[in-house]
């Protein structure tokens, strides 16, 4: 956006101290990125006035022309030039050799089919006067022939080119008004905006009548309309387009550079009808396969989502983008229509770019405008209309079409110490007030409370919360005015997950300690792949939109991702270790926190770890397996004791699989994939699979508490091995039970060896354990064999248990 520093001064008084590069510095400082800083009379340096003497066809090509134009120099200056519209006696700008023209091109003397060409005539969109491109810019015959083409102009002003991105939500700054504000605000000095003169549409002579119906009022919160009549279409005066041409806009006549100049001025967009092809006004959506020209010449396809402003029968204007070219202002046009509107952000971005049209009105209407701005526009238009053309009358009374709560005004609430304690500063209650009425902001002051009413402009996108207010006094005062402080922080350490805790440990422990390697393993499985494993699936949770058919399934174990991962390397290491923790999914209820609405359950989910060892030699596979279990339990402090499982799994050898139990509770189980399994699935290695709950783990391992020195026992311990031979029927469990509560000598017992078959017979098998006697003082053999003889009586009365003799 280009800002106009004469223009700004019409509302401001810039010291005249402050440099146009001050004044740029500052605006970045406080308010938006203000890119470049260009003297209106240097942008068009080495670019004169000139009048064409002759015209001729070139002799080497049909669409070319020579000129002979005299610039004031000696001779006048040989042209070639491609535009249609140039004739002899017309007055137009010459871009000289050396010449920068506002475009980038750079003029050179250079020869163009076989004929030297001494300058360019120059276009309007060359010269950065807007988009036009069709010919020559033809000027006035009072132009002198020589004068610098600015001095034409009557340019002497300075352009400061503001960032548009830096006005993303600031509406109120796409104007020289909302922007002349800021500057007086951090200036500090008196703003004089401009007032509307509501006279100007009174009593008006009722010559003809508008109908406007507004059929979609969510997209179009107001709408206004005035018809005017005896309009003589003329060239605006010099100072008004001198504004225009400032701001990079290309003046056309007075109606439509009126309409530009209030959207400069004040921010609000407007549009204006030839009353002749304008009687009735319809707000509405776009029709299914409606189309319209526009005023760019270009033949637009519209849909139901756009709004347009119609007639009786077709669109006449695409809403908040550009109007139509069938009711556009002609040579001869005598009563026009004024619009004034406040159309949706939303809709307006959505349409301008589906259309691929973006307008000076678009970019102001898609950062949401103020509603109120709208009328204030429409008296300043009018007012305007009534200045150029002195026979003009106002002939309608002014429609207004809106919504009930435009005038709704929205308030915050803070206090002075919040303010400051928020900014880290100390600035004075005085300083804020004056900042605050600066920019439009009405305060209540009672005490410490402030209570701040939020301008209309301000309040659409822009301003809704007290944070919002801290920062416009904070960019007004200065941020470079606000020392800077780190803020002080306790210094707390984090709080410790002991869940996550005792994953990263058991990571580390598995990885480096057992040189095993984790996997990730998805969270889902198919029926096809549990069948192979004997699995039902009935009890499985199903996934109502799986993201394959072989993934329909939650897991209910970390087992099958893990016998998959042995299949998927079987084929490239002759003997390996997984491990992997991961979460599994059961079909019962686990209530959510209370916080939560009642009676919303989810299925219940538990943390488990799993470990696979796989390897080509099935022999003492189990025992490893139970190895790297019992290694982590004694870096926790904890034993392992194994008891035949009662409930073996489907996938399982019923021989070679056991529970796991730690501090009394089962927390898991450990089992060789069976043979059958193997086969089913296309295992070709024997694989030995642990799982555990790492939750009841993690509770045991808290009970137990921390690692601590242990002295040796001062006395050594008796170590006694015996063999039993009892029914296939009794359970490991019981018996080692037995043998700990008999004596308190008997302090470990443990299972080296189970057998069965051969000479032991059918339903018989052998339990061959170490026990452990020790205590306070030197135990004697006659000490241990006395009470290893009670206990032989024991085991027999209770289990019928055979010593083993052979």
């Amino acid at each position: 956006m280009y800002l106009s520093r004469n223009w700004l001064e019409e509302y401001v008084k810039i010291p005249k101290t402050i440099s146009s590069e001050e004044l740029a510095t500052r605006l970045s400082m406080h308010t938006v990125e203000v890119e470049k800083v260009e003297d209106q009379a240097k942008k068009f340096d080495n670019v004169v006035v000139g009048k064409i003497l002759t015209v001729s066809p070139h002799p080497n090509s049909d669409r070319l022309q020579l000129a002979e134009v005299e610039v004031g120099t000696k001779k006048p200056l040989h042209i070639v030039c491609g535009a249609p519209n140039i004739a002899s006696g017309q007055f137009v700008p010459v871009a000289l050799i050396g010449a920068a023209l506002p475009n980038g091109m750079v003029i050179i003397e250079r020869e163009v089919r076989g004929e030297v060409s001494q300058g360019m005539l120059c276009a309007p969109d060359e010269l950065g006067l807007g988009d036009d491109h069709n010919g020559i810019l033809l000027l006035e015959n009072r132009a002198k022939i020589g004068q610098s083409f600015a001095k034409y102009l009557g340019l002497s002003d300075v352009v400061l080119e503001v960032d548009n991105k830096s006005l993303s939500n600031r509406p109120d700054l796409w104007s020289h008004q909302g922007m002349a504000r800021e500057i007086a605000t951090f200036l500090r000095v008196k703003f004089s905006g401009y007032t509307a003169n509501k006279k100007v549409v009174n009593k008006p002579t009722k010559s003809f009548a508008i109908s406007v119906k507004n059929e979609a009022p969510e997209l179009c919160r107001r709408y206004m309309a005035v018809g005017i009549e005896n309009i003589v279409i003329a060239p605006s005066p010099q100072w008004l387009q001198q504004r225009l041409i400032a701001v990079g806009s290309r003046p056309i006549n007075n109606v439509v550079d009126i309409t530009n100049y209030v959207m400069f001025e004040l921010g609000q967009p407007l549009h204006s009808f030839d009353q002749r092809k304008t009687n009735e006004i319809v707000v509405r959506r776009a029709r299914a396969s409606e189309t319209l020209e526009t005023l760019d010449g270009q033949q637009r396809a519209l849909t139901i989502e756009m709004l347009v402003i119609a007639d009786a029968n077709k669109p006449v204007a695409v809403a908040g983008v550009m109007g139509g070219a069938n009711t556009e202002i002609a040579d001869d046009t005598t009563a026009i229509v004024f619009e004034s509107a406040n159309f949706d952000y939303v809709s307006v971005r959505k349409t301008s770019t589906a259309l691929g049209l973006r307008t000076e009105s678009s970019m102001r209407f898609e950062k949401g405008l103020d509603p109120l701005l709208a009328e204030t526009a429409l008296l300043r238009a009018v007012e305007l209309i009534l200045q150029l053309c002195p026979k003009a009358k106002v002939v309608t009374e002014v429609i207004d079409l809106h919504d009930a709560n435009i005038n709704e005004h929205k308030h915050v609430h803070f206090t002075l110490a919040w303010l400051n304690q928020f900014l880290g500063a100390d600035i004075k209650a005085s300083r804020i007030l004056e900042i605050l009425d600066s920019l439009g902001f009405e305060v209540k002051q009672k005490g410490e409370d402030l209570n701040v009413q939020i301008p209309s402009w301000r309040a659409v996108r822009d301003v809704s919360i007290k944070e919002d207010i801290a920062e416009e006094i904070a960019r007004i005062h200065g941020y470079n005015a606000i020392q800077a402080a780190l803020p002080e922080v306790a210094m707390v350490p984090a709080e410790v997950l002991p869940e996550r805790q005792l994953e990263w440990q058991l990571k580390e422990w598995l990885a480096y300690g057992s040189a095993l390697t984790e996997v990730y393993n998805y969270s889902f499985v198919g029926e096809e792949q549990l069948k192979k494993l004997f699995l039902d699936t009935s009890s499985c949770l199903r996934l109502v939109n799986p993201i394959a058919s072989h993934q329909s399934l939650l897991r209910q174990s970390l087992a099958p991702g893990l016998i998959e991962a042995v299949k998927n390397n079987q084929p490239r290491y002759k003997e390996f270790g997984l491990f992997e923790i991961g979460s599994i999914y059961l079909d019962l209820p686990s209530v959510l926190p209370k916080d939560k609405e009642p009676g919303n359950t989810l299925p219940y989910q538990e943390k488990r770890l799993g470990i696979v060892l796989a390897s080509d030699n099935p022999a003492d596979l189990l025992r490893q397996a139970k190895g790297e279990i019992e290694s982590v339990l004694r870096r926790l402090g904890l034993s392992a004791e194994w008891r035949p499982s009662e409930l073996a799994v489907n996938w399982s050898e019923p021989q070679l699989s056991a529970e796991l139990i730690v501090g009394g509770k089962a927390i898991g189980t450990v089992a060789q994939v069976s043979a059958k399994v193997a086969k089913s699935y296309g295992l070709k290695k024997s694989a030995a699979i642990v799982e555990l709950s790492l939750q009841q783990l993690l509770a045991i391992a808290q009970k137990q508490g921390s690692l601590a020195y242990q002295p040796f026992d001062r006395f050594p311990p008796l170590v006694r091995d015996l063999a039993f031979v009892v029914n296939d029927a009794i359970l490991y469990a019981d018996i080692v039970k037995e043998i700990k509560n008999y004596n308190q000598l008997i302090k470990a017992v443990d299972l080296f060896d189970v057998f069965s078959g051969g000479k032991l017979g059918e339903g018989k098998k052998s339990l061959a354990f170490h026990v452990v006697y020790q205590a306070e003082r030197t135990l004697t053999s006659e000490e241990v064999d006395k009470v290893q003889a009670g206990l032989l009586e024991r085991l027999k009365e209770r289990f019928d248990a055979q010593i083993r003799d052979f």
